[in-house]
């Protein structure tokens, strides 16, 4: 027998913690679950937590599945079906699917009395703070229909903005590719044998063809050196992002690039838009919904901005005065916020922005791509035309000099 300090929820969502003697985990999760409550960690003495073995915190679904779930859940829910006999013909449906599995185990959960948001609390992976927030509101203002067709609207709309920005990125990253490839194996095949060539010639060979055999030398010599900074860069900046101040840093510095800074800024502040939207209309208070917000909006510098919006709401300031205090919030968005608040219409206010992004995104995307193309495009013909010309005018002048 062991001693396990064990973290578990009951029947009315509440969290609980406490210690059992029980010969394993699962002996433990069997008394727990005899008692009304569900395990979800677990530690001895001495060790650290521990998922339990039978937790189903770590299962993830592909976002088209998740959609698939909201528009069935909004179908069955507005044609009068019950909550828990709605979850259970679900689970029915997906059987023998990953989907089917959470489905399942939210219905079992709602059938001893869970709360559907507190049941989709344990699949953190599956349901976002969002989906979990916007559902917690709709339970308890009987709008639950409405919920999930707000969750499916948006989901629909993001997941197809990313097959369209990864339809855009196919081409150039096959260009960049090919280009690589070709660049490598002129600077490392082609250029190296030339140089033997000049060499042997003793040519005053000219600026470019010195530069460009330069550059030959550095991939040739120094390839470990460089394969090595390739692979310790990421990672170095992977643990330099950890600390705020850089990670705000880099995303301010992101969004100021030119082209693509636009359009980084443009997804964030979507992302705002898009979830203080849903979770206001949903009946989510609006210093919840920022606070939520925060940790959804994919980008550290407007993060950290709304930290400091949601302290001015807190003290009474307008949301839109504490927006327009920080310069990652464009006019636009401030001017139909402050609107929205004059007259009372927050939500519309807020749907309007969500709008506005919605539509304006897919178009700066096609734009990016319209410059972005072409450029890569060009950098190749000038590599390969600066390497070309390095070898032509050698070539010149030796044929001068005969």
């Amino acid at each position: 027998m062991s001693l396990f300090h064990y973290r578990a929820y009951n029947a009315t969502g509440e969290t609980i913690t406490g210690s059992l003697e029980a010969e394993s985990v699962p002996a433990l999760e069997a008394r727990l679950r005899t008692a009304g409550n569900w395990l979800l960690e677990v530690r001895t003495e001495g060790q650290a937590v521990a998922r339990a073995e039978a937790t189903v915190s770590r299962i993830s679904v592909r976002r088209r599945d998740v959609i698939v779930f909201f528009v069935q859940m909004s179908l069955l829910l507005r044609a009068g079906i019950t909550l828990p006999n709605a979850l259970a013909r679900l689970a029915e449906d997906f059987e023998d699917t990953v989907l089917g599995k959470v489905v399942s185990g939210l219905a079992e959960q709602v059938s001893i009395g869970v709360t559907l948001h507190a049941a989709m609390q344990t699949f953190p992976r599956v349901f976002s703070r969002q989906v979990v927030a916007m559902v917690q509101a709709g339970e308890v203002s009987g709008q639950m229909p409405e919920v999930f067709k707000s969750l499916s609207d948006y989901y629909e709309w993001f997941d197809g903005l990313m097959a369209e920005i990864r339809q855009a990125l196919i081409y150039p990253i096959i260009i960049i590719c090919a280009a690589s490839g070709l660049v490598i194996l002129l600077f490392t095949f082609v250029v190296p044998r030339f140089v033997t060539l000049l060499t042997d010639l003793s040519l005053q060979v000219p600026t470019i063809t010195r530069v460009v055999m330069a550059i030959s030398g550095v991939l040739v010599q120094g390839w470990p050196w460089i394969l090595g900074a390739a692979i310790a860069a990421p990672i170095a900046l992977r643990l330099a992002l950890r600390y705020p101040a850089f990670g705000r840093a880099f995303d301010r510095k992101l969004m100021d690039l030119p082209v693509f800074g636009s359009l980084v800024a443009m997804f964030g502040l979507s992302r705002f838009a898009n979830n203080l939207g849903m979770l206001y209309r949903s009946g989510v208070p609006l210093l919840k919904g920022l606070e939520i917000c925060q940790k959804l909006v994919g980008n550290r510098a407007i993060e950290f901005a709304l930290e400091d919006v949601r302290r001015g709401v807190l003290e009474g300031t307008p949301m839109s005065k504490s927006l327009a205090r920080h310069d990652v919030f464009p006019s636009t968005l401030v001017t139909m916020i402050a609107t929205g608040e004059s007259s009372g219409n927050l939500d519309e206010a807020l749907s309007g922005v969500a709008q506005y992004y919605n539509a304006i995104i897919p178009r700066r995307i096609k734009v990016v791509f319209a410059i972005f193309n072409p450029a890569v495009m060009l950098t190749l013909i000038g590599v390969v035309g600066t390497v070309a010309l390095a070898v032509v005018l050698p070539i010149l002048q030796l044929w001068q000099m005969r």
